[in-house]
């Protein structure tokens, strides 16, 4: 049986850029007016940041400024 893999704190860093690199896209590209259409994407960015709470690792701070943009936009 295959162990199973034990993310690195290298890991974690490459998911932290992806997530920074998704939400500067979709900051860059958006206005606060379009973001109603991208509750899929901040939904999966939501959940990555908690995923990188839960693991001691902290979201870039532009991440959430993205997310704080779009629960703006959506009150």
């Amino acid at each position: 049986m295959k162990r199973p893999y034990v993310f690195t704190l290298e890991d974690w860093k490459l998911i932290g850029d992806l997530f920074l690199e998704l939400s500067t896209e979709l900051d860059l590209h958006y206005d606060d007016s379009d973001m109603n259409a991208l509750a899929s994407s901040f939904a999966i960015i939501k959940q990555g940041v908690a995923l990188l709470e839960r693991a001691n690792f902290d979201a870039h701070p532009d991440v959430r400024n993205v997310l704080a943009r779009f629960n703006k936009a959506r009150q």
